[in-house]
């Protein structure tokens, strides 16, 4: 009877202890990369059988098509997701905003804010006319259905998305549109224990999370680089680099380097085009711009061919990423765009100028060479004879006098292969 009971009591112990926790990170702008991380994260930890995941908040939004990605794969996860507004002083801004109030359970720290989720153009602006209350309205149907899923009151989130309204953590729970304030992920544990979470496959599971152990899984380098390949600066920078080491390579032949360096970083801004929304009109331009400051050194223009350069440049910088709706300011600092474009400029008037200056320039060759050469009389020159000149052997001919055996000469001029010399004094 004591070893059934002990055997008994060892199996509810076992049942009874609090399973894993697994935390991921989400603490970048929201990208294509972002929401691979979050659908793999949400996989394994479905596979590992965590009592719950924990989405660890502080970003300032992200593009439309992942965010609606990262909402998808939270409302479908048959894991208990907590989302987490962390530490003091993060945010859950715009697309953040979304995907926090997807979770099944939300906390914030102190000191921590949500909302901003109105729709932008890539440059920052509001979306004008028609498109912006087509956009506004597709975004506040979008929150609308998180908050009927989720049970939480929409009018409140209405307002992050109509008037851009950005609440503190203080705020967001006496509106019922969070459910804790702590200060950690530990309190947070505890805070959740006991909880009862309904999940899509019509299972409800009540977490024992109190004293749990955490798992980080970290985003990797795969995805970390992905995500730095879609910052629309480092698109643009690859891409300058990537047309600058070409046109180095077809203009200074035999360089290899720079054209190898130059395709590598224009197949890498590549990617981050097929991500963002590339305008390819700011594509010409930039082109364009290069043409320009090439013709430059070619053209005596006085500068207006290098002042339309700067000018094409920069416009196409600009207008590089389009003026497409998304939940965060998507687009090129305009830093990057000043310094880039007079560093460019630079690089095309004064490096690629001296190349192509000294490709055009004319140089002597063979026998040309010899010059100015030293040498020494092998036979005597009286006044037709041999000298050694650089190691070789030549016929030459005296410019005035019989030069003897063992004097050292000067050659002063080249013809059909023969050498005149005359001699010097060493």
């Amino acid at each position: 009877m004591r070893r059934i009971l002990l055997a008994f009591s060892l199996l509810c112990a076992t049942f009874g202890q609090a399973q894993e926790a697994v935390v991921l990170n989400l603490d970048t702008p929201i990208y294509s990369a972002t929401a691979e991380y979050v659908h793999d994260g949400l996989q394994q930890a479905e596979k590992d059988k965590a009592s719950c995941i924990i989405l660890k908040i502080n970003t300032p939004g992200g593009l439309l098509k992942s965010t609606r990605k990262i909402v998808g794969d939270i409302m479908q996860s048959d894991v208990p997701v907590v989302a987490f507004v962390g530490p003091s002083g993060a945010r859950a801004g715009s697309a953040g905003a979304f995907i926090t109030l997807s979770a099944n359970l939300v906390a914030m720290a102190p000191g921590t804010n949500i909302g901003a989720a109105h729709p932008v153009t890539s440059q920052g602006k509001d979306i004008e006319g028609e498109m912006n209350e087509k956009v506004t309205n597709d975004a506040v149907a979008f929150m609308k259905s998180i908050a009927e899923q989720r049970g939480r009151d929409f009018s409140q989130l209405k307002e992050m998305v109509t008037n851009s309204r950005s609440f503190s953590a203080k705020e967001a729970l006496k509106d019922g549109n969070i459910d804790f304030i702590v200060n950690d992920i530990s309190g947070l544990l505890n805070k959740i224990d006991g909880q009862t979470i309904n999940l899509p496959s019509e299972k409800t599971v009540v977490l024992n999370t109190a004293g749990s152990k955490t798992k980080s899984i970290v985003s990797g380098f795969r995805v970390n680089f992905l995500n730095f390949l879609s910052n629309p600066d480092v698109m643009y920078l690859l891409l300058l680099i990537g047309l600058i080491g070409v046109l180095f390579e077809i203009f200074n032949p035999g360089i290899f380097v720079a054209g190898i360096i130059g395709a590598f970083c224009l197949i890498l801004s590549g990617y981050g085009m097929t991500l963002l929304p590339v305008n390819f009109a700011g594509l010409a331009l930039i082109v364009l711009a290069m043409v320009l400051f090439l013709l430059e050194i070619k053209i005596t223009s006085f500068g207006l061919l290098t002042l339309g350069g700067v000018v094409s440049l920069g416009s196409g910088a600009v207008f590089l990423v389009k003026a497409a709706p998304s939940f965060d300011v998507i687009g090129i600092s305009w830093t990057v765009i000043i310094v880039s474009v007079i560093l460019t400029a630079l690089f095309f008037i004064f490096i690629i100028g001296l190349g192509l200056k000294a490709q055009l320039k004319k140089t002597g060759t063979g026998t040309e060479l010899l010059k100015g050469k030293k040498g020494t009389v092998l036979k005597e020159l009286s006044p037709k004879g041999q000298v050694r000149v650089n190691g070789e052997i030549w016929k030459a001919i005296a410019e005035s006098e019989n030069i003897p055996v063992e004097t050292s000469v000067e050659v002063i001029e080249v013809n059909n292969f023969q050498l005149t010399v005359k001699p010097v004094s060493l």
